[in-house]
């Protein structure tokens, strides 16, 4: 594994000023799209740096500049440079200067005087937070190719490539809880490797979950053969009274400290076995590692705050990521094919004391959980792995175009191909079965870009998977009429929605978050207009629609055929108001409207 270093950056290196401007770009395009601009305003006087004006109107000022791309989704590239005007005199405005302007501006539209000081403070600390990791992310890979070359594109290195994040959130890098040595051993953008950590606690003291019927602990597929070697080797004829808790090295460390857990450990309840492995590898999420031996995914809890959240698996989030799975295991037969496959959440385990409160055992449930998933045989492919999407559309440091043209370029080199039979290909593949499987089953996955991986086919989309099912909606009333309610699911199920709230997580997840970014990143670097690229997914709405009698399905695409708007979150503002469980959203213009006829 290559050791990170990171240094110190002069202000004018290329990691600084490429970090600062993609921490810009994401600051003004969240506001753009959530104070209703949509797009910046022309100019009326000609200046060669200066043909667009983002407004201000609560503060009275305006950030000039230029604007490379304008686009329909909101992805608008902007210049090297930015200006504020004052009287006659124009002013060339720091990174650190644009940063104040939005901020007043967010500031001075809140009613609430009292906290949107602290608010304010908060956000700033963590957009900084942010650009700064992003700096050492991006003179990481950049000078890991200065000595080893341009990598090839297997599926650890493009989970890991993932540098610059959230096309839409103000702080997409920001983490606290992890030292700058922690980040360089735990995360992707290091291209960190990890032996695992090991708990084993007595039977009684597990609560787990898991699809079908429970095995033995011996026939379980997902723990490695260290891990158990290490529990008989410390327990012996004992082991078998024990069951093995998997846990990130950075996670062992912090629950040692908890009193609970140090009472566990004295009485002999709970067992620390060290760091018994295997090597693996943590994924864009930061906590989610792939252990390629065993063919799977461990979800693992991380006290630390990455973007809004802390990244623990809560019971809610437990008890959400076992009702999507048994709803997508049930429904998973009629709808895999080849290009199109769900994976599956396999199960939990995490710590529970018996005789303890809920506040306790929340803390240590939270604390200790671990999600089973499982991983394509295709991960470990040196020729066609699945690549994440989000990964795809980044740009490299020193690069001129994003993964996805390179991944593509190096299966036709030295052609590209016609981009919009390559995107027509794609949504047959992603677009066409979401469709359907909501209109039909009224499963709504989240497959927004994280989400979403593809594996490529002679540069061409070959098969498109969604992972992380926790985030999925299904329409109560299909539930209903499926007979999955008190069977599969819980009446009172997290994963239950109405379907106009289902509806709404599909519309956001796959046409705003990931379509528009897709469509961004292919037009600008093919020279093509958007509308060009958006066309093409209204028409196959209209294939679709024509081609079937569905009548929820045709509601559905006439919606978005005919509406004016889509649902965006509201990134900048809900970090604003710390609204990261309830986030915010706002209306954006429908590229895919047509005329009704």
């Amino acid at each position: 594994m290559p050791q990170a270093q990171i240094n110190q950056d002069p202000l004018s290196s290329p990691s600084v000023q490429l970090s600062e401007k993609e921490s810009i770009t994401r600051l003004l395009n969240a506001y753009l799209r959530e104070s209703g601009q949509f797009e910046p305003s022309d100019v009326s006087f000609f200046h060669p740096e200066i043909t667009k004006v983002i407004w201000l109107p609560h503060t009275k000022l305006g950030i000039y500049g230029t604007v490379l791309h304008l686009s329909a989704g909101g992805h608008h590239v902007f210049g090297e440079h930015f200006y504020t005007k004052d009287a006659q005199q124009w002013k060339k405005n720091s990174f650190a200067e644009v940063i104040q302007l939005v901020l007043d501006e967010i500031c001075f539209a809140q009613a609430d005087s009292s906290s949107k000081s602290q608010k304010r403070a908060e956000l700033e600390a963590l957009i900084h937070n942010s650009q700064q990791r992003l700096n050492h992310y991006l003179a990481f890979a950049a000078e890991q190719e200065r000595e080893q070359g341009e990598r090839l594109l297997d599926f650890r290195y493009l989970e890991q490539a993932l540098l610059c994040g959230h096309p839409f959130h103000p702080t997409p890098k920001s983490l606290q809880g992890f030292s700058d040595s922690d980040s360089q051993a735990y995360s992707p953008e290091f291209g960190a490797a990890f032996t695992l950590h090991c708990f084993a606690a007595a039977a009684e003291y597990i609560a787990e979950d898991w699809l079908g019927e429970q095995s033995n602990e011996e026939h379980f597929a997902w723990i490695p053969p260290a891990m158990k070697a290490a529990a008989e080797a410390k327990l012996g004829a004992a082991s078998g009274d024990y069951r093995l808790l998997p846990c990130h090295p950075w996670q062992a460390e912090y629950v040692r400290s908890l009193a609970p857990v140090q009472k566990l450990l004295e009485q002999g309840l709970l067992v620390d076995l060290g760091d018994t492995g295997p090597l693996v590898y943590p994924t864009s999420s930061v906590r989610t590692v792939w252990n390629p031996e065993q063919a799977c995914f461990y979800k693992l809890s991380l006290h630390i705050r990455i973007t809004n959240f802390i990244r623990e698996n809560t019971p809610e989030q437990l008890l959400r990521t076992l009702d999507a799975s048994r709803a997508i295991d049930a429904i998973r037969k009629e709808y895999t094919t080849e290009s199109f496959k769900l994976l599956l959440e396999e199960g939990y385990r995490t710590l529970r004391i018996p005789e303890a409160g809920q506040s306790l055992n929340e803390e240590l449930m939270s604390a200790f959980s671990m999600i089973v998933r499982e991983a394509p045989e295709e991960c470990t492919s040196a020729e066609e792995p699945p690549f994440v999407i989000a990964s795809l559309l980044e740009v490299p440091p020193g690069h001129s175009e994003p993964l996805l043209f390179r991944a593509v370029r190096q299966a036709l080199y030295p052609k590209l191909p016609d981009w919009t039979n390559w995107l027509r290909q794609y949504l047959h593949l992603s677009m066409k079965p979401l469709l359907h499987l909501y209109a039909e089953t009224g499963i709504s996955l989240e497959a927004h870009v994280q989400n979403a991986m593809l594996r490529l086919h002679q540069g061409m989309p070959g098969t498109f998977y969604v992972r992380d099912l926790e985030g999925i909606s299904i329409n109560m009333e299909i539930a209903e009429q499926r007979g999955w309610i008190n069977t599969l699911l819980r009446e009172d199920s997290p994963v239950l929605y109405s379907e106009e709230q289902a509806r709404h997580r599909l519309k956001y997840y796959f046409f705003v978050n990931h379509l528009s970014h897709l469509i961004a990143r292919i037009s600008y670097y093919s020279g093509q207009e958007e509308q060009v690229y958006w066309a093409i997914a209204s028409d196959m709405l209209q294939e679709i629609k024509q081609t079937s009698s569905h009548a929820l399905l045709h509601n559905l695409i006439q919606d978005l055929l005919t509406s004016a708007t889509l649902p965006a979150k509201a990134n900048l503002l809900s970090r604003f108001h710390q609204r990261g469980e309830t986030p915010l959203y706002v209306e954006i213009p429908n590229p895919m409207r047509r005329d009704e006829s």
